[in-house]
């Protein structure tokens, strides 16, 4: 019987399928899998990307090298400038149009690779992008 009940609850578990949520979070996990670390300009490299079902938020962890590796260039008008950029190419991003659907937030954090103290955190909510 307990044979025949747990041959029944595996057998309703393959047979369920994945919400969006789930389906991002493993999208996501299996990029971060096969994909991270990778340096994406000569300065930034992605070291992972994770996508939070209860807060709805997909983060991009960066760490910066060599040139961007230093505190005194992230003054406040470069990090406006980051923040712009990063909002446009979200904005017309068809590759993100799916995400930006699904109302998700999108977190940026970027690290120094040689102190891990967090060089700019920016964070788009779906108000952000959809204006």
């Amino acid at each position: 019987m307990i044979v025949a009940l747990l041959g029944m609850a595996i057998a309703t578990g393959a047979c369920r399928r994945e919400t969006k949520d789930e389906q991002v979070k493993r999208v996501f996990a299996e990029f971060t899998q096969k994909e991270c670390p990778k340096f994406v300009d000569p300065y930034t490299r992605l070291d992972s990307a994770y996508y939070d079902i209860a807060e709805k938020t997909l983060s991009y962890h960066y760490t910066v090298t060599d040139t961007l590796d230093n505190e005194a260039i992230y003054t406040d008008e470069l990090a406006d400038d980051f923040q712009n950029n990063i909002l446009s190419e979200l904005k017309s991003s068809i590759a993100m149009r799916s995400y930006k659907e699904m109302g998700i937030t999108f977190h940026y954090d970027y690290r120094s690779q040689t102190t891990g103290k967090m060089m700019l955190d920016l964070t788009f909510t779906p108000d952000d992008y959809r204006n």
